[in-house]
């Protein structure tokens, strides 16, 4: 067999391999309710080069996703500021997902997460140090039952010189930032950005409404704030994405929200269907059975469900 035969050989093992490896990733995707019919192999197209990559050079698949940042601040939706069973199950989940990969290629998958809580604790509200104490917790989670399958980053990796957080996001701005113009004007124009800006001003408003410093406030001046809010959040979160794509040019983006069939994202689903914009940092777990539900915690007492702590710590509700 002549080396030219040998290569286009190879090269087709590993398309092969990279699809299964995109499919197995397809199959817990967070899609937004648009009626599209797009083929498999264009949803996959953004993706399949820095598989194959990965395939070839026999290397772990790199999947990033920027997430678990920090509990909502709004205690009628979270039980406290410290991570409970929805981000440890969540986590356990997505570990799942690269023992699935590691079934079918044997260098297996490892999942980074990029913490962007530090990228707008004070957008949405929350200090620092929660921030900190919210990362230490579900860092020690992974070490003592994820070990092998987790890696994190955020922020503070980037610029370890640097302890004033302030200024960490200053200067993500100055080298990744978008202008409040360009980012309204593309709301205005563009699908994805103006079904992200109508996301992110839901939640704003949800948060804002149960805390404290805002409880005086009229339902308009919450509005108000809460738009304001969202358009920062994104300029931080995008900011965020541009600086992790730099900085990790190989891997797969996975992303919280739902996103399109043809995405550069891949939406993935951590829990629940059941509203596929909540993550467990918004919400309380309930579990009824063998269901496994986020709801608001407020909404979960209504319900008449029952508090269940684990190691002294609040930790879910369970629905009788």
């Amino acid at each position: 067999m002549n080396s030219e035969l040998v290569v286009q050989k190879k090269l087709s093992s590993s398309v092969e391999v990279a699809t299964n490896i995109i499919k197995l990733i397809f199959a817990r995707r967070r899609l937004l309710p648009i009626k599209e019919s797009v083929a498999f192999s264009e949803q996959a197209e953004p993706h399949l080069d820095n598989i194959i990559n990965c395939v070839e050079h026999e290397k772990p698949i790199k999947l990033i996703l920027p997430a678990f940042p920090v509990k909502s601040p709004n205690r009628r939706k979270t039980l406290s500021h410290l991570p409970d069973y929805g981000e440890f199950l969540a986590m356990t989940r997505l570990v799942d997902l690269c023992k699935e990969i590691e079934n079918i290629y044997s260098p297996g998958a490892k999942l980074i997460i990029c913490s962007d809580g530090r990228v707008f604790a004070d957008v949405i509200h929350v200090s620092d140090s929660h921030v900190t104490e919210y990362g230490n917790a579900i860092k020690a989670y992974a070490m003592e039952h994820l070990t092998g399958y987790i890696e994190f980053y955020n922020l503070d990796n980037v610029y370890e010189k640097v302890d004033d957080f302030a200024m960490l996001r200053e200067e993500l701005m100055i080298q990744y930032g978008e202008s409040w113009i360009s980012l309204r004007r593309r709301i205005k124009n563009e699908r994805e950005a103006s079904t992200m800006y109508l996301g992110i001003t839901k939640f704003m408003l949800e948060d804002f409404s149960g805390i404290e410093k805002f409880s005086q406030l009229s339902r308009t001046a919450l509005q108000k704030k809460a738009k304001l809010a969202a358009y920062r959040v994104i300029q931080r979160s995008n900011a965020w994405s541009r600086l992790l794509k730099k900085h990790f040019p190989e891997a797969v983006r996975l992303s919280i929200h739902p996103q399109y069939l043809v995405s550069e994202k891949i939406g993935i689903s951590m829990l629940t269907e059941n509203d596929v914009w909540t993550t467990p940092w918004h919400s309380v777990v309930v579990k009824h059975k063998e269901e496994i539900m986020l709801l608001p915690k407020e909404e979960a007492e209504k319900l008449g469900c029952v508090l269940v702590y684990a190691d002294g710590k609040p930790s879910h509700f369970e629905k009788m």
